[in-house]
């Protein structure tokens, strides 16, 4: 090896030995010893599941392959014979050429974030709108065909086309400080292969399988930033939602609205993921009641609009913003903002709280003994990255205690963890356990995963989801935790017979 890289390497290994001292009593003056010791009891289970990886189902990734190569070919000749000359369906400049210039439809536009301006779009939203027309426009089916076109080329170049390792199986590389607040992140290996294993489709999570004789088993920590809100903030409602164990989306709408809890859920039925606003005004017509309504939204349900509130609103997001996320005028944003600080008052409440605990330290600390010390500039930034930090650091830290205690307790041994996505935790079992061995291993994991939390004076858990699957872990079916055994019964005989072919 070059003597230069030697001598280099040697300087390194010197270097951060002589500051290790000092960085030390750096962490103790700042009071963030815990979080640095708890960080290298992650270092061995997260290197467990780095080199474990998932088996890959090679043969039916292939198959889904091919199809959508096909699938993608046949559009591209519809949309050629359609237009007249040969368009590419990834190229803005020739999609506006051609819906803009050649058909003379009015530009849409879409706000620059970078810019702060408007400027003229051919993204998904466009597309969506140039194909449904309008009142004075018939719909335009070669835009329909270009977000095909698009969204299979995405999932192909995403998904279907990543590099695995020889052994057949997907990895990735963690970063155990991939947030400042804690959370995991995950990329390509150093070699490469894999990708990000925490943003990945159901679509593709079907290609990931358990090995041969094993049963996938995911534990998610349902809704558990919202929980940590309300107990945070104390509000009154948020927290009747969860002590009445309510539908806290139809819930924050029935708050938002006015309307009965019945009625909203009703409606949510009927109109589903509909996002056209001429066919929801006409499924409403079916339901005299929602007239009462203090107001409606235009193109989702009002179930939906408590989701995306409950989802969206707790950390300082304006109604500019929201508008843009959800795709809603500003005005009707802005009612949705409005009523939902409404009806839940002790979140803003608690935002001031934060601001005077930053005002007199900069510091906040979350229920286990994380430190972080706010030094951005003072404004709207530092507020929201503020409010965010005690919920987000608490499910990360949540998560992360989880897999420590599993990977260290010599009863969870038979647990080969395999992947961690922010508020769950992927892992198989061997089939061979029978449903009492697994259900036990399942229930002692779950246990790890749940430790009581404590926030202004009140002790609370987070709610806990096991899904389980012989199959793939896109394809995982909820399993009931007061009766697991039978609960996992038939998924642990096909494990068994899988095995068995």
């Amino acid at each position: 090896m070059d003597e230069k890289v030697l001598r280099y390497n040697g300087y390194d290994v010197i270097a951060t030995f002589l500051c290790s001292p000092h960085l030390m009593q750096e962490l103790e003056q700042c009071g963030n010893e815990h979080t640095y010791s708890f960080t290298m009891e992650l270092v061995e289970p997260v290197m467990f599941m780095q080199t474990r990886g998932i088996l890959v189902d090679r043969a039916a990734l292939e198959e889904e392959r091919a199809k959508v190569r096909q699938e993608m070919d046949r559009i591209l000749q519809e949309l050629h014979e359609r237009v007249g000359w040969e368009l590419n369906p990834l190229s803005s400049k020739q999609c506006q050429q051609y819906f803009y210039g050649e058909l003379g439809i009015p530009p849409y536009t879409t706000y620059d974030k970078g810019t702060g301006k408007s400027r003229v779009s051919m993204d998904d939203e466009a597309l969506t709108r140039i194909a449904r027309g309008t009142a004075s426009r018939r719909p335009v089916y070669e835009a329909e065909l270009v977000q095909r076109y698009r969204r299979l080329s995405k999932i192909l170049g995403t998904y279907l086309e990543i590099e695995f390792d020889r052994d057949g199986r997907m990895r990735c590389s963690y970063n155990l400080r991939g947030n400042k607040f804690g959370r995991l992140s995950s990329s390509k290996t150093v070699y490469g292969t894999g990708m990000n294993m925490q943003n990945l489709p159901d679509e593709f999570k079907r290609f990931l399988v358990p090995d041969p004789g094993y049963l996938l088993v995911e534990i998610d920590k349902a809704r558990a930033e919202w929980v940590v809100v309300a107990y945070a903030s104390g509000d009154a409602n948020m927290i009747k939602v969860l002590e009445e164990g309510l539908d806290p989306h139809a819930y924050t709408a029935h708050l938002m609205t006015g309307l009965p809890i019945d009625l909203i859920k009703e409606e949510d039925k009927l109109i589903g993921h509909t996002t056209d606003p001429g066919e929801i005004a006409r499924l409403r017509e079916k339901l005299p009641g929602l007239k009462q309504a203090r107001f409606l939204t235009g193109n989702m349900s009002l179930r939906q609009a408590g989701k995306k509130a409950n989802h969206g609103l707790n950390y300082g997001e304006k109604a500019r913003m929201f508008a843009l996320t959800n795709r809603i005028r500003e005005v009707e944003a802005k009612r949705i903002v409005d009523a939902y600080h409404e009806a839940y008052p002790g979140i803003r409440q608690w935002w001031e709280r934060i601001k005077t605990q930053l005002r007199e330290t900069r510091t906040l600390q979350n229920p286990f003994g994380r430190r972080y010390r706010f030094l951005m500039e003072w404004g709207e930034d530092l507020f929201k990255a503020a409010y965010s930090f005690v919920p987000q650091s608490t499910v990360a830290d949540l998560v992360n205690t989880g897999i420590i205690r599993t990977y260290k307790d010599p009863e969870c041994k038979p647990v080969e963890l395999l992947a961690q996505v922010h508020d769950s935790v992927l892992f198989q079992v061997p089939a061979g356990l029978g449903p009492p061995g697994i259900a036990r291993l399942i229930q002692r994991v779950c246990e790890h995963l749940d430790p009581a939390v404590e926030l202004n004076g009140r002790t609370f858990h987070i709610e806990t989801e096991v899904k389980v699957s012989a199959r793939s872990w896109g394809e995982m079916h909820g399993a009931d935790l007061s009766n697991l055994e039978d609960s996992i019964r038939e998924h642990v005989r096909e494990a068994s017979r899988r095995l068995g072919d």
